[in-house]
């Protein structure tokens, strides 16, 4: 494990910006390079915090589910980890999953007056995703 890759990351980023770009001549190879420096402070913010987002979201996820189970919607099951599981692939992998659930559900209750509470509990989540979920670049 490379200890404080994010940091790492984020100084390289730095570096680039500071230094290598304005010695460039070509705008286009600035352009290009500049570009590089912010997926490389994309890449170390997804480092720093990437499950820990998606792992809430999987959380709001199921919360939903409930109330739409509970309301006689098939939903998916809940995700039970386990240990070691927590990897940054697997963690997208059933998020990916519960977001189509989430859009699947989504579908049948948008603008449904009897579904009103559950739909803006979606659109709640979805506010909160984004937020949660914005780049700082």
């Amino acid at each position: 494990m490379i200890p404080k890759a994010s940091t790492g990351l984020q100084m390289l980023a730095g570096r680039v910006l500071g230094h290598v770009l304005p010695e460039l001549a070509s705008k286009y190879v600035m352009s290009d390079t500049a570009m590089l420096a912010m997926l490389m402070t994309a890449l170390g913010e997804e480092l720093e915090s990437g499950i820990a987002k998606r792992l809430l979201d999987i959380d709001a996820m199921e919360q939903l589910f409930q109330q739409a189970k509970m309301r006689g919607f098939a939903v998916p099951e809940p995700v039970k980890f386990l240990p070691g599981e927590q990897t940054l692939t697997r963690v997208n992998e059933v998020h990916d999953q519960l977001t189509q659930g989430l859009i699947e559900l989504h579908q049948k209750v948008d603008g449904v007056s009897d579904h009103g509470e559950l739909n803006n509990s979606i659109w709640r989540y979805l506010s909160a995703h984004a937020e949660r979920h914005a780049l700082a670049i």
